[in-house]
Formats: structure tokens, sequence, C-alpha cells
């Protein structure tokens, strides 16, 4: 971990750190679940918000739970067969892909020819942490006072 201060640049935005900042790189995998209206379109729509998970681990669990309860939305029978034997077996080759750096995911075609795609990409990321500013005092900050 490293300490800086002063303007840091951010996917090209300036960022201005006044204070003493804490940085460190962090890793982890970042789990995306995603509805497609057809297994052709191209516009896919969130199902769950995006989560960062600290283990491949762990990331591939989440979607072995998820998928063992997708019939919630609708699979043929061919699609469930196959989706379990992703979740016994299938897993262990994903978990390998993302310990080497690789993305993976799973998909599944369902009933009414919508996709629904779990999808794990390993990252890093910047972690910046400002300690609390010793300017404020034990009183909280300072009201200003509004002149009538």
């Amino acid at each position: 971990m490293g300490a800086a201060s002063g303007v840091i640049s951010v996917n090209g935005a300036r960022l201005s750190v006044g204070r003493l900042a804490e940085m460190s790189v962090g890793a982890g995998f970042a789990l995306y679940v995603l509805r497609y209206p057809t297994s052709t379109s191209r516009k896919a729509v969130p199902a769950f918000a995006p989560r960062v998970f600290p283990t491949a681990r762990e990331a591939i669990r989440a979607i072995r739970v998820q998928v063992r309860g997708a019939h919630v939305f609708g699979m043929t029978p061919g699609e469930i067969e196959r989706a379990i034997e992703w979740v016994e077996d299938g897993w262990i080759t994903a978990l390998g892909l993302l310990n080497a750096g690789e993305r993976c995911g799973f998909n599944v075609v369902l009933g009414n020819g919508a996709l629904a795609e779990w999808s794990v990409q390993p990252l890093r990321y910047l972690e910046i942490r400002v300690p609390d500013s010793p300017r404020h005092n034990e009183h909280g900050p300072r009201q200003t006072e509004l002149s009538s």
C-alpha cells in the first residue's frame, strides 16, 4: 500500500486528493448476470447487479447457486440437464480458466427463446482510502450564519 497526495488520473479523469490517501491495487472477480430477449440479441438487460468476489472459487459458487435456481427462468428440459451437468462438473474448467486470468461463463436458452448468461471476469482495481480528516473538531461541522 502506498501513500499519495495531489492529483491522480482515473480513466482519463483527474481527481484531486487533498489529504494523504492510502492506495492499493486489489484483485477480484466480477460476476455479471445478463438476460437477452432472444438468443440472437446483442442488447442485454442485467438480471442482477454485478458483484465482485475476492476469489474465483466464490464467484463460481455464486454461479452454481444461481444456475441451480435458474429453472424459474423457464429453462427447457434439455437446458436443465445441461445446467445440472455444468453445476456438477463443468465449473471445474471455469475455475481453472479464471485462475489462469481468463474470462469464462455459462449460458442457457430459455423456453421463450430468451438467453440467460452468467460470466465472470478477473479484474484489478485501485482502492483509495482517505483517512478521517484531523480538521474536524469534536463539535461537528461549523454552522454558517444567514444574514437577514
